[in-house]
């Protein structure tokens, strides 16, 4: 590891001599004594270099005096160990121990082996987020130097909402977490969803209100205005459908203010009539992919295999359009995703777990003619709920040759179509793929000639910068 060759060759020696060193460490509720070299300290922690800056830490025997009850003796002891260059092997340590010493060589300033415990246990990180995802959410909230566990916690909550919501842990989040969490971007989840969850979330903060909002009094409103004043304008109302505003949003509508309420019946009521409250960029809010499926793609799009984790992928997803939210149309799909640059095109197949769909580098019009392309694709997703269960992907024969390739298809009366045989499209109703008996642009990927679908999405493709 490059971290032991940045220490001192004698420092193993130091460790075997501890008890001649110059500083006492008392840790623990216990304040077990322990021992250790101020030169040692001195090279990585900033809390021992402020420390040592004033003489009254020393005590008069000239021995530095350092004590951390709220620090263990055994997360000391992991502690001084890594800084003596003692050999240690992080993975044999439960996830909780690892935690422990992560925060405490934060605390102590300890910024180097931050760096390298984080790239050691950074394969842990979903055990991590799986056994306790709040806990860490809240620490990489309140860390910043936590920098690689927090790319990548973040992202794994985001986009597999499921690791925190599945249970009822959420609920012992603090307001800060869920600021963290309401003012990204990326929240792979309905908004009506997240609505839900913060308003389960308000309730249940003590004193606990009571659960059906039938029941709530005037006061019962007030307190749960009062929780949730700072959430509400993270909730981007625009994006929750009217028939949901009303059943989920209507009963509460005495925590908003008569202005957005106002707002939201305009925007509702009034065609190509805009919002005006908490306007943001839609999230991803998807009901058919997972993170797996978007790192699948953004491989796909760059023809690679090097995007391994969520955080790897260099692009994000956009919600442009979903068939049973804005309506499964010719004229509402290309209202949505006409000239929206390039997007990814996800269909359920109904009665099954297969996704299919594809990819259109370029963008959708309704011009009513064939784009020659050079890097789109259309695919077969087996099981969406199975990133192990397989996929077939149907590329565009040569890749350096764009011309006469009818790579899509646009045309007003039609949804995303793939081919100049018709190779993937959408005819709302139902779709079908004459791959069986045409010639086409795309290899054959074994779609049926025809299949009705459960919902479908694009997804506008953004490249991060």
């Amino acid at each position: 590891m490059t971290f032991y060759s940045e220490v001192g060759k004698d420092f193993k020696q130091l460790y075997e001599n501890r008890e001649n060193g110059d500083v006492i460490v008392y840790a623990g509720e216990e304040l077990k004594e322990l021992r250790a070299h101020s030169q040692v300290l001195l090279t990585y922690s900033s809390y021992f270099r402020g420390m040592h800056s004033y003489e009254e830490s020393k005590n008069r025997d000239g021995y530095f005096i350092l004590k951390k009850s709220n620090i263990s003796a055994s997360t000391f002891e992991v502690i001084l160990k890594l800084a003596y260059r003692e050999p240690i092997d992080l993975h044999e340590l439960d996830n909780a121990v690892v935690l422990k010493v992560l925060l405490a060589v934060d605390e102590l300033g300890f910024h180097k082996l931050i760096n390298y415990i984080e790239k050691c246990t950074i394969k842990n990180i979903d055990d991590f987020l799986r056994e306790d995802p709040e806990k860490m959410l809240q620490i990489v909230a309140s860390h910043e130097t936590f920098e690689d566990f927090k790319e990548i916690c973040v992202g794994a909550i985001l986009t597999e909402p499921s690791i925190l919501f599945g249970t009822g842990r959420f609920l012992t989040l603090e307001e800060s977490t869920w600021m963290f969490i309401l003012e990204s971007d990326e929240f792979i989840i309905d908004e009506i969803e997240i609505w839900d969850y913060v308003i389960k979330w308000g309730i249940a903060q003590g004193p606990k209100l009571k659960s059906n909002v039938k029941d709530f009094e005037d006061q019962d409103f007030e307190a749960l205005e009062k929780r949730l004043r700072n959430f509400i304008p993270l909730i981007r109302f625009h994006e929750i459908s009217m028939a949901n505003f009303y059943i989920s949003i209507w009963p509460f509508k005495k925590i908003l203010s008569e202005e957005l309420v106002d707002n939201m019946l305009h925007y509702y009521m009034v065609p190509e009539a805009r919002p005006r409250f908490n306007v943001y960029p839609p999230r991803i809010s998807s009901i058919l992919i997972k993170k797996e499926h978007i790192i699948f793609f953004a491989n796909w799009i760059d023809d690679t295999d090097d995007y391994e984790r969520i955080d790897q992928v260099p692009y994000s997803l956009r919600l442009l359009y979903r068939a049973s939210r804005d309506g499964n149309k010719a004229i509402k799909f290309h209202q949505k995703c006409d000239k929206k640059g390039a997007t990814i095109v996800v269909a359920k197949i109904e009665g099954s777990e297969t996704l299919v769909g594809g990819y259109n580098s370029l963008y959708w019009d309704s011009s009513g003619g064939y784009e020659n392309l050079d890097n789109s694709f259309i695919f077969l997703i087996k099981d969406r709920n199975n990133s192990d269960g397989g996929f077939t992907l149907g590329r565009l024969p040569n890749l350096s040759i764009k011309s006469n390739n009818g790579a899509i298809y646009n045309n007003s009366s039609y949804g995303p179509t793939f081919g100049k045989g018709h190779d993937l499209c959408c005819h709302f109703k139902s779709w079908s793929s004459n791959q069986g008996y045409n010639t086409g642009s795309y290899a054959e990927i074994n779609l049926p000639s025809e299949f009705k679908v459960f919902d479908w999405e694009v997804f506008k493709v953004l490249k991060k910068s």
